[in-house]
């Protein structure tokens, strides 16, 4: 006795794994993004000067994004329950993550000092701030919007 899977049940298990998938991507690079601004406060400017900082403002509309694609798992209730907690760690890191972007604006924005170097700031820093305190404010709506418990 042979068992078969029809078409629909193929496309059913695609769309799961596909669904899983994508926000396990998008998970990893919230948190990668939230990782490194946190730990930006104490790494600081390191040997390559401010490489890390033009990283994480080239990742902002990325991070974004992949905001949005967290809530995928929503049409799987037990999936989307399960990634929903991933909602507290990823809250500290970007209360932590503030406390980076805050002292970068104290310093470029306020100060009118380069990130690294002596001297006044490029213009990229000075949008470096508010852009990453975007990502925060965007990342927060959008992570609690779309990760609400499925119906």
């Amino acid at each position: 006795m042979t068992r078969t899977l029809d078409y629909n049940g193929v496309m059913r298990f695609a769309e799961v794994f596909l669904r899983m998938g994508s926000a396990l991507v998008a998970w990893m690079m919230l948190f990668t993004h939230f990782v490194w601004l946190a730990a930006l406060h104490v790494i600081g400017c390191g040997p390559d000067g401010d490489y890390l900082h033009r990283v994480l403002l080239g990742l902002a509309p990325v991070t974004c994004v992949f905001a949005y694609l967290v809530g995928v798992t929503r049409p799987f209730g037990e999936t989307h329950a399960i990634f929903a907690w991933l909602r507290v760690p990823l809250g500290i890191l970007v209360l932590l993550a503030l406390r980076t972007i805050s002292g970068t604006a104290g310093r470029v924005n306020v100060d009118g000092l380069a990130l690294c170097e002596p001297g006044a700031p490029s213009a990229w820093q000075i949008y470096w701030s508010p852009a990453q305190f975007a990502v925060c404010l965007v990342v927060a709506v959008l992570v609690m919007r779309r990760m609400k418990q499925a119906h």
